[in-house]
Order: C-alpha cells, then sequence, then structure tokens
C-alpha cells in the first residue's frame, strides 16, 4: 500500500511538473509593457505611469487592449502618496506608424480616480487605470501600434505628469508575420501627452 502511495504521488508531481513546463514554455501573453516610468519629480510630489498594448494572438492569452495606469508617489518617488478621488487622472491613447510618423488611431476616454499605497504582503502604490479596447488591426489597418499612456495627478493648483510609451507590436490579421514593413525609423514624440481640460473639483468622477 506505502508502495503504491509513492508511486501515485511521484506520477502526480511528474504530471504536475510537465503541465507546469507546457504552460510557462506557452506565451503566456503578448503584452509589451513600460513599467513605474517617472514623468514628474518636483516638490512634494512624484508621478509615475504604466503603459502596455496587446493584440490577439492565436495560441497565446492575448486581447486587443491598450492599458494606462497613474501613481502618486511622495516627492523622490518613494512609496504611495494619498490623494483624493478625482485627483488622478490617466488615458490610453493607441498610435499605429504610417510609414513615416506615428500617428492616433484611437484613444479612451479620461479615468480618475484616488491614488495612495497599499499594505499587506505585496505593498505599492495605486491609482486609476485604464484597459482599453482598441479594436486591433480591424481599427485602423494592420501595421505597428503602441500605446501613449498619460499619467496626471492634481497638485492642488495644476496638473502634474506627462506620457509614457509601451513600445511597439506588429499587428495584422494573419498568423504568421511573413513579409512585415519595415520597422518604425522614428521614436514618438516625448511630449506629446496633455493633462486633463478640467480641475478635479468640476470633474464627475467615474469608476
Amino acid at each position: 500500500m506505502a508502495a503504491f502511495r509513492l508511486t501515485l504521488k511521484a506520477a502526480l508531481c511528474t504530471a504536475v511538473t510537465l503541465l507546469m513546463a507546457a504552460v510557462w514554455t506557452q506565451p503566456a501573453n503578448a503584452w509589451t509593457w513600460a513599467r513605474e516610468v517617472t514623468v514628474y519629480n518636483g516638490s512634494g510630489l512624484c508621478v509615475q505611469g504604466d503603459a502596455g498594448i496587446d493584440h490577439v494572438r492565436p495560441g497565446a492569452l492575448s486581447g486587443n487592449l491598450a492599458y494606462s495606469h497613474t501613481y502618486a508617489l511622495t516627492q523622490g518617488c518613494g512609496t504611495g502618496l494619498s490623494r483624493p478621488d478625482g485627483w488622478a487622472a490617466t488615458r490610453a491613447t493607441v498610435y499605429r506608424w504610417n510609414g513615416s510618423a506615428w500617428a492616433v488611431c484611437r484613444t479612451s476616454a479620461w479615468k480618475y480616480g484616488a491614488t495612495g499605497q497599499t499594505g499587506g504582503e505585496f505593498p505599492g502604490p495605486y491609482g486609476p487605470e485604464m484597459v482599453y479596447n482598441w479594436g486591433g488591426w480591424q481599427a485602423c489597418g494592420e501595421g505597428y501600434y503602441q500605446t501613449l499612456a498619460s499619467a496626471y495627478v492634481w497638485d492642488g493648483s495644476a496638473w502634474r505628469g506627462g506620457g509614457i510609451w509601451s513600445g511597439y507590436e506588429f499587428v495584422s490579421p494573419a498568423r504568421f508575420h511573413a513579409g512585415r514593413p519595415k520597422a518604425p525609423e522614428k521614436a514618438p514624440a516625448r511630449h506629446v501627452a496633455t493633462p486633463p481640460s478640467v480641475r478635479p473639483s468640476m470633474h464627475q468622477h467615474t469608476h
């Protein structure tokens, strides 16, 4: 009986190991990311953001999604800084390379929220985040795409922040991209992001 249990345990361990190996060797997702990029670091406030882009790929956990996230931190970009609901904003704008420049394809609405620092086992800053379905290659055609995440925090008198580029991906209806066009030759402009046009007290906050 003991030998049977040991054999069964070994078989189960082997099965789990093979399953985990299969999971980790498959493309878990197709995201391209830029994380915790500092867009402002001034008196009493640091603003950071994340940017991401994805598109549907057969056989991968993927979707036609653009991602943006805004954080407020203490001066010097230390820990998360508590700011009221509506004092932080984020927006995802998807750009496509048209052969000579990066042009806007689609953009989300602004999303507003509060910021702060989580505790527990995995502490870290939090703030408003946007997951935007931009439509994939059907949106603006086959080509290279990337997200500009706008990350802004109100400091009591003005919006502070800027834009974060995710990095680009080639998006096509074909599974294999043979004969894809030449990769973009120019880096996107650094200062194309613009802050929200309203003050927090004037905005009906969305969640």
